[in-house]
This record gives C-alpha cells, sequence and structure tokens, in this order.
C-alpha cells in the first residue's frame, strides 16, 4: 500500500459516475487512477480530485495494469484563492499540462512535485498590494465572458468536509518564502522546470563574450537559449521586444514584472525548441484568451 501526497494534474469522465484522474505523486511520479463513483454527491473522494488540488492519497499499485484504484483520498490545499483569479488558473493549467505531457514518466519526480507545489501556492497566496507602477495584477471586469474549460475549473467553492485552517488563507510549503507579488510565478517555474530537465539558462553571462550582462540583455535567441550583451549586439537590430528582455532583468532580480506574458512566451517557445512541444499544449489556447482580456482592463 502507498501513501503519499499528490497534485492532480487532470481529470475527465469515465462513465456517468466515475473519473479518470491524473496526479503528480510525491513518491511515484505521474499515475493514472479510475475513481469509481467519484462523480456522486456523497463520494469520499469529493473535492480531493478536482484538478490542481494538492491531496493524500491512499493505493495499493499494480504493476499489471495503467490503471490503478484509489482506497483513500483527502485534501490538504484546494487552491480556493488561485481559483478565483482567471489568470492565475489559467497560468497553473498550462503547468499541470506540460509536467503531464512532457515529464519522463514511470520514475519518481521529487523535484517536479515540488516545483509545482511550490509554484501552486505562491498563485494560491493572497494577493500583496504593489505600487502602480509595477502592480501587474488586475482585477476582472464584472461582466467578463472568458470562463476556463469546465473539465478543469470546478465551482469555485472548497470542498465540503474542509478543516477551519484548510479554510483559512493558505500558506506556503515549509521553507518557501512568500514572494512580494506573483507576477513572476509563471516564468520562475519555466526556467525552473527548465533547469531540472537539463536546459539550463544563463541569465547573467553573455554567450558571445562571456562578460557579465549589466541590467537587461540586448537580445536573446529562444532557439538556443542565447542571451546578447550590448556591445555585442552593436548596431544589429534586436530579435527580441524590449518587454521581454526587462522582463528577463526583472527576473533575475526578483522584482515584479510589468508585462510577464512576453518573458513567458519567450520561456515557453525555449522549452519547445528543446523538448519539441510535438503535441498541442491545450490550455495555451485558455491562457492567451485570458491575458487579451486582462490587457483590455488594463
Amino acid at each position: 500500500m502507498i501513501k503519499t501526497r499528490a497534485i492532480v494534474l487532470h481529470r475527465f469522465p469515465y462513465s456517468d459516475s466515475s473519473w479518470i484522474v491524473k496526479a503528480l505523486t510525491e513518491e511515484t511520479g505521474t499515475v493514472s487512477f479510475i475513481v469509481k463513483g467519484g462523480k456522486r454527491k456523497d463520494s469520499p473522494f469529493r473535492g480531493a480530485l478536482d484538478p490542481l488540488a494538492l491531496c493524500e492519497i491512499v493505493y495499493r499499485e499494480n504493476p499489471n495494469t495503467e490503471l490503478q484504484f484509489l482506497k483513500e483520498a483527502s485534501v490538504i490545499n484546494w487552491h480556493v484563492h488561485l481559483r478565483e483569479n482567471l489568470l492565475a488558473l489559467a497560468k497553473a493549467q498550462v503547468m499541470a499540462e506540460i509536467v503531464l505531457r512532457y515529464a519522463p514518466a514511470g520514475v519518481p519526480l521529487e523535484g517536479e512535485f515540488s516545483l509545482l507545489e511550490e509554484a501552486l501556492a505562491a498563485l494560491d497566496a493572497p494577493d500583496i498590494k504593489l505600487p502602480a507602477d509595477d502592480n501587474s495584477e488586475v482585477k476582472l471586469p464584472a461582466d467578463s465572458e472568458v470562463k476556463p474549460p469546465a473539465s478543469n475549473a470546478p465551482e469555485v467553492k472548497p470542498p465540503a468536509g474542509n478543516s477551519p485552517e484548510q479554510d483559512a488563507a493558505p500558506s506556503l510549503p515549509a521553507g518557501i518564502k512568500q514572494s512580494a507579488n506573483k507576477s513572476g510565478v509563471f516564468a520562475r517555474w519555466l526556467l525552473d522546470i527548465c533547469e531540472l530537465w537539463g536546459y539550463h539558462l544563463d541569465m547573467s553571462s553573455c554567450s558571445r563574450c562571456d562578460h557579465q550582462i549589466e541590467g537587461a540583455p540586448a537580445d536573446f535567441h529562444p532557439e538556443t537559449g542565447a542571451f546578447v550583451c550590448k556591445s555585442c549586439l552593436g548596431v544589429e537590430t534586436p530579435r527580441a521586444r524590449p518587454e521581454t528582455l526587462a522582463g528577463f532583468e526583472t527576473l533575475r532580480t526578483g522584482r515584479a514584472i510589468a508585462h510577464p506574458e512576453f518573458v513567458e512566451n519567450a520561456l515557453l517557445a525555449y522549452l519547445r525548441s528543446h523538448i519539441g512541444f510535438m503535441r498541442e499544449i491545450n490550455s495555451l489556447k485558455f491562457l492567451n484568451e485570458t491575458r487579451k482580456l486582462y490587457d483590455r482592463s488594463r
């Protein structure tokens, strides 16, 4: 019998009353479960297996089948604040889908679990007011029509049975410090997952002269991960947008990123050039639609 913490990456219907759940476990990597009766209102698994929930599960591993049967599941953190923020939810879905599609299969994934747990906890933390010129968190208009996919976005209501501790403001995992803002969470996660998977990015040195880059880099090439300093760029026209280059500097220094979507897209392009992205990341479409909505409300 295996008892481990897990983050629900994806869930889809198996029948009128059951789910197929794909989860990232702390000890055994990605595991697929069949949850019979999981849709019923009186299901003992209700809430614990919602997408993006952090839970504790107990199951007996059967090496002869791909689908495992759950014995127990209980909520640790449902990430209620994350679910109330459409942009944070969209970014969390992309992170979960990247791990599901591209993390190594059949092996423990302690690093991937730790990074995703930390990122979800940071996105779930209560908003902190930032200076007006540095605040990337924007309130959505009340009549917003963009909605997350139904299968990945349960009603924003904590599952019944949560303890007072679970209903209170979320806390970050032990040893993790809360950042002053959420603008760099997704970009930092992309940077860290690239590092974990062996695609190191050196943001501090020029790829041509090896000298330290002062301030923002003058250019960035996502297909190679090369940063270029102002001296080496010379009179060449940079390929990267100014917002992207400024985003890399603020990401390196830990400050709030004014327009995080530019550096996020650059890091996604870098990751794509290395792992292929042969299959489409479906949740990217929802993220891009949500970004447009936030841009209109700035």
